[in-house]
């Protein structure tokens, strides 16, 4: 009976060890906010209506391109202060694109993505302000040749 008892006291503390180590290492929260990491920005997204570029050549059509921009906000409330300047985005966006993407342009040096993404980050913080785009992106870009 001696030996049954010791056996049975012996596999208590063993499980009652076991149960706390898993508790410990598992399932307890952690207790201070430097063992969760850094913070991770909420990140939002507007996206503006598809902007259709025209480009001539001798007063025709000759390409015909489409793009999709997304505002993407590190804080909602940002979002929530663009949304009434919507159409001077969308018009300083529209400007930059035709001046970018004009014939001789084209020709000379081809169609460059990143380069039409500085370009509209820049305008766009130009006009909203220096703080409040998190970044700037082109979701798609379509070329259609009319020739």
């Amino acid at each position: 009976m001696k030996k049954l008892l010791i056996v049975f006291v012996l596999l208590l503390v063993l499980g009652g060890g076991g149960a706390a180590a898993a508790w410990w290492f598992y399932f307890r929260a952690p207790e201070t906010a430097e063992d969760a990491g850094p913070a991770i920005p909420q990140l939002s997204q507007l996206e503006l209506d598809t902007i259709p570029v025209t480009v001539l050549r001798n007063g025709k059509p000759t390409y015909q391109f489409f793009f999709r921009i997304v505002l993407m906000f590190d804080d909602p409330l940002k979002e929530e202060q663009i949304r009434y300047k919507l159409p001077e985005v969308y018009d300083a966006v529209t400007t930059e694109l035709h001046q970018l993407l004009s014939r001789k342009q084209l020709e000379q040096s081809g169609f460059e993505e990143p380069l039409i993404r500085q370009r509209l980050d820049k305008v766009i913080k130009a006009r909203i302000g220096e703080n409040k785009v998190y970044k700037v992106s082109i979701r798609a870009m379509e070329r259609l040749d009319l020739k």
